[in-house]
């Protein structure tokens, strides 16, 4: 029996504890992530192509392990004590990809590992903030964005320092560094239990089992070693990831088929803007493929102002530059989504999601830009800078909302499930962003690519998001026009 819903004051003490669970957790991933594709071209020696296919591949499985994960925490363990096990996976993940550096067998178990952690991690720390304001629907916009942040805060500290832990220390130091994150996570959850009394699913209010336990193991076991068989092959992992489409669209389809009137408009709308989901996130993944490979040999990494040096970024280092832009723009989202609804004159999501593809327009044609104008010489890093300023804008009106779009609009009952498509969905997106991004990558035989490959990529790229904009606006009116209607049959 799930208790009533908590006070302001233990709200805000849960609240509080996640945001920093989330901020140290992201910030053992992200460090991790700047530095994985360098690692694997520069010291694995893997082509840009085949690194770029495979940091695609972990991307998938980052976001398809947490429909597993959102099973556990609905059905078997609880948010909570899965949130426990996804810091500990984590741990040993980032641990074993530490051990990496020395041995190299332990590359994929270690991705695996990791990729299994997040899992069961991401969508249960999601559910608990759900959960916290279940009965507070108009403060969840701001309530998940404030969550992004704090996962943004993490990210950009770690995606300035490990690159350059890793350019000092080595490799070795880098990843045994990112065991900290989740490691942290796991101390904070284990000491505030009793923050975070008043929030969980059903199955944490209730003595776990040990049949249900062992059917949990089992399903986190046999999960790992999938992972580590779509890593070991490029045309697995493609398969894999229309798979994870088609099991989300099966599943889409089960629940509207029984679904009452109200929650069928509902289904169409989340499943419309889970279609635009993983547009976005094809765009979003060129930050860590084609940006991350364009900023280590078309671009010229110190920022100046009148002929002086201000500082420089290392390739590895501009990635940092999104999660900065996130933790300055999400409060002033935050507290602007506030006003608005406080006001009644809020925003729709589909709204907020065709505004975030104008941005993401506006990104790429900022990266075409000053590709094109520095011609045959290096790239200045300002345009990086403009670049990655839209494109966090973006992600925050998108990506920063995806969560709010399936607490906004998928059954109650079915959230942590629903969480974890939607995860789903975000990788399926982002391995296709990397298909995309090796369309400017070099085999392992051919020549150096000229910037030109990049300018042609972020032009056809941006001319994308122009014709998104259009889609998504005329989404937009229509699905607004079938809430108005049915809330005038209500």
């Amino acid at each position: 029996m799930q208790p009533d819903a908590p006070p302001l004051t233990a709200r805000r003490s849960a609240f509080l504890t996640l945001l920093v669970t989330e901020a140290a957790e992201r910030a053992g991933f992200y460090g991790m992530e700047a530095i994985l594709l360098l690692f694997m071209v520069q010291q694995l020696g893997m082509s840009d192509m085949g690194a770029d296919l495979l940091v695609g591949a972990f991307a998938a499985m980052i976001y398809a392990t947490p429909l597993l994960g959102g099973w556990l925490g609905d059905r078997v363990y609880g948010a909570r004590r899965t949130v426990v096990l996804g810091s500990i996976l984590l741990s040993a993940g980032y641990g074993l990809l530490a051990l990496s550096t020395v041995y190299r067998t332990l590359f994929e178990p270690a991705l695996a590992l990791a990729a299994t952690g997040n899992g069961l991690f991401k969508p249960n720390a999601a559910q608990l903030i759900r959960c916290l304001y279940e009965d507070q629907p108009q403060e969840r916009d701001s309530a998940f964005t404030l969550y992004y942040m704090a996962a943004n805060v993490g990210s950009a500290l770690s995606m300035l320092c490990i690159p350059w832990v890793r350019d000092h220390a080595g490799s070795l130091t880098a990843f045994g560094l990112c065991v900290a994150g989740p490691a942290c996570a796991l101390l904070i959850l284990l000491s505030r239990t009793r923050a975070l009394r008043l929030t969980g699913s059903a199955p944490d209010y209730a003595p776990l089992q040990f049949r249900s336990a062992a059917v949990g193991a089992g399903a986190i076991a046999l999960c790992a070693l999938a992972v580590m068989a779509v890593l070991s092959s490029a045309s697995f992992a493609r398969l894999a990831v229309l798979g994870c489409l088609a099991l989300v669209a099966l599943l889409w389809v089960a629940l509207y088929r029984r679904a009452a009137s109200r929650e069928r408009l509902n289904l169409v709308t989340m499943g419309v803007m889970l279609l635009q989901s993983i547009a976005f996130y094809c765009f979003y993944q060129q930050m860590q493929t084609s940006l991350t490979l364009f900023a280590l040999t078309h671009v010229d990494g110190t920022f100046r102002l009148a002929g002086h040096a201000l500082f420089t970024l290392s390739a590895a280092q501009f990635q940092a530059l999104d999660p900065i832009f996130i933790i300055l723009l999400s409060p002033l989202l935050a507290k602007l989504y506030h006003a608005l609804a406080s006001r009644d004159r809020d925003f729709s999501l589909p709204t907020k999601f065709a505004a975030g593809f104008g941005f993401v327009a506006l990104a790429f044609f900022i990266w075409w830009g000053g590709t094109y104008l520095a011609g045959p010489g290096l790239t200045s890093a300002w345009p990086m800078l403009g670049g990655y300023f839209a494109l966090a804008t973006a992600e925050l009106l998108i990506g920063g909302l995806g969560l709010a779009v399936i607490a906004r609009y998928a059954p109650a009952r079915l959230n942590g499930l629903m969480v974890g498509a939607y995860y789903l969905t975000v990788g399926a997106g982002m391995y296709l962003g990397s298909e995309i991004a090796s369309l400017a990558s070099q085999p392992a035989t051919a020549v150096p690519l000229h910037s030109h490959h990049y300018e042609t990529l972020f032009g056809i790229l941006c001319l994308c998001g122009l014709g998104l904009v259009s889609v998504a606006l005329l989404l937009a009116r229509m699905l607004n026009t079938l809430e108005d209607r049915h809330q005038a049959r209500v």
